[in-house]
């Protein structure tokens, strides 16, 4: 008999888990990436990271998935720790939902939602009306696996065994009270769904085999349990994206020691009041209010969680560098953010080229042998970022993204090219520099008044363009690409100046390979620029 429960729990959890990634993935979809447009709100103040928070979680109906964004952006740089912090609040809210819906008894309906949503996602063509309709059948599976599990649990509740824990679990003192706590953060450990416990939770609630005195400290522990994700998560990442995971980890641990040391009676007594013939409703408020109430404590002291977190997470004596890989593969099941740190990365990616551009034409002027090295290696980083990218972005072409965003992949992958071969060029440029120390060549003032007027002219464009990456503006990048194209006008003026002053004998034939063969390398780290502004201009329109 025990067998047949256990499997029957077993299938019920893996519906609600089912129905919650359609869900997940049909809301994704449905905003069509907005995600990260949420998340950009969240620069503003902590109100709005915690509503960006929120709302996201909402849509991807997991906050240790919006946590482990979080942890992704802060690693790429791409938000600081107290917007961090602010978003992390607020996905501990929005995660509530899922409970809220769950708690209302509409199991019985549930095969009719399914039945009707799924005639709407079969015979209407229209990708919006689908992907609504996969809502409600994500929804409509949830509650199907309630019914699986309520109906294994109604057997069980009559067995002599159960009697004496149930009767226990309604009257805990303080360590029994902890050792529930201890529970639930086991199993949500071992789980990784707060949400899927929760449901489990409210399974049990309906058929009697859970009260609300032992239902707070599962929560309690659930809580404190979903953290482990993001704490795994920023294994290999950067200082800050720990410090992101160990500040979720604080805030809950935090709020649950609340509960246990003052909040123990007040709550269970607040979730009685508020909803006396319903335990599932009552459990679904205590979820909600926990996580509600931790938060308003917590807001006005952020810049307090951020200083712990900095003690806890001690600077290292070696710095650290790009080595690193930005990309969290966990980020792939949410396409917008997945994009979004691409796009971050590649901004790092074209930063660190255009400075291996501008140090090759040193080198070259400078005929330094120190600053060829430096490039060398520092074009092989550009290579192993170009490679982690496109891995990446083939990953991510093989998730259920929208033509939009395969597009924008597309285009992505297009300015990685650019951006690398801007290092190539860069490399032979400064190889440049050899050839120059080795054949004891020297350039005339004018020659070298005419290059470091085009390299002004060219870094110009760079610096703007890896602008445009970062914050993805069209305008500035078009604006720019007028400018190469009087770069390219200005190269075919450079050489017939240098067809003259070889003409005048102010140049030696050594002197004028080594002039025309920057300019022509030149000519191409401009003509790769100006790719990159089309690939910009284009990605804006997605």
């Amino acid at each position: 008999m025990l067998t047949i429960i256990f499997f029957q729990v077993l299938g019920g959890a893996g519906l609600l888990l089912y129905g919650i990634e359609i869900m997940k993935d049909s809301l994704e979809l449905c905003t069509e990436g907005r995600t990260v447009k949420l998340l950009e709100l969240s620069s503003k103040n902590t109100l709005n990271s915690i509503l960006a928070g929120a709302v996201v979680t909402m849509i991807n109906q997991k906050s240790s998935a919006t946590t482990v964004m979080v942890v992704g952006l802060v690693n790429a740089g791409m938000m600081s720790l107290v917007q961090a912090t602010g978003v992390i609040m607020g996905a501990n809210i929005g995660t509530t939902v899922t409970a809220q819906i769950l708690a209302f008894r509409i199991e019985l309906l549930a095969p009719c939602i399914v039945g009707v949503a799924a005639i709407f996602w079969k015979y209407v063509s229209n990708k919006r009306v689908q992907y609504i309709a996969e809502i409600f059948i994500g929804c409509g599976i949830m509650f199907i696996g309630i019914i699986f599990i309520e109906s294994a649990m109604e057997p069980l509740k009559m067995t002599p065994q159960m009697q004496p824990i149930l009767q226990r679990l309604s009257h805990l003192d303080l360590i029994g009270y902890l050792y529930v706590v201890g529970f639930g953060f086991l199993l949500t450990a071992l789980v990784r769904s707060s949400s899927v416990i929760t449901g489990v939770m409210i399974a049990m609630a309906a058929q009697g085999m859970l009260t609300i005195e032992a239902g707070i400290p599962l929560i309690l522990g659930l809580n404190i349990g979903k953290c482990l994700s993001a704490l795994l998560s920023s294994l290999g990442t950067t200082r800050t994206a720990k410090r992101a995971a160990v500040i979720h980890l604080l805030f809950n641990t935090f709020g649950a020691l609340l509960v246990v040391l003052f909040f123990r009676n007040p709550m269970e007594d607040a979730m009685l009041y508020l909803a006396p013939h319903s335990i599932p409703r009552q459990i679904a408020n205590a979820h909600t209010f926990f996580n509600l109430g931790t938060t308003i404590i917590c807001a006005p002291f952020v810049s307090a969680l951020v200083k712990a977190s900095d003690k806890l997470i001690p600077l290292k004596r070696k710095a650290e560098t790009h080595e690193v890989s930005n990309l969290n593969v966990r980020m792939l099941e949410t396409p917008s953010i997945a994009l979004a740190q691409v796009n971050n990365e590649i901004y790092q990616m074209a930063s660190l080229a255009c400075d291996i551009y501008d140090q090759s034409f040193q080198a070259v002027q400078k005929t330094s042998e120190r600053i060829v090295e430096w490039v060398h290696q520092e074009e092989e980083n550009v290579m192993r970022m170009q490679k982690e990218i496109e891995i990446y972005l083939v990953k991510l072409s093989q998730k259920n993204i929208t033509d939009e965003q395969h597009k924008s992949l597309n285009l992505l992958l297009g300015v990685t090219g650019d951006v690398e071969r801007i290092s190539d060029v860069s490399f032979n440029i400064s190889k440049l520099a050899l050839f120059k120390k080795k054949n004891s060549i020297h350039l005339s003032q004018n020659a070298k008044e005419e290059l470091d007027d085009l390299h002004n002219r060219i870094m110009e464009v760079a610096n703007g363009m890896v602008a445009s990456i970062k914050d993805g503006d069209a305008d500035r990048a078009n604006n720019l690409l007028a400018v190469e194209i009087k770069i390219k006008a200005m190269e075919e003026v450079l050489r017939e100046n240098h067809v003259k002053r070889l003409n005048q004998g102010f140049c030696t034939p050594g002197s004028g390979v080594l002039y025309l063969d920057l300019i022509g390398h030149m000519e191409r780290v401009a003509e790769h620029l100006r790719k990159i502004g089309i690939f910009i201009i284009e990605n804006a329109k997605y």
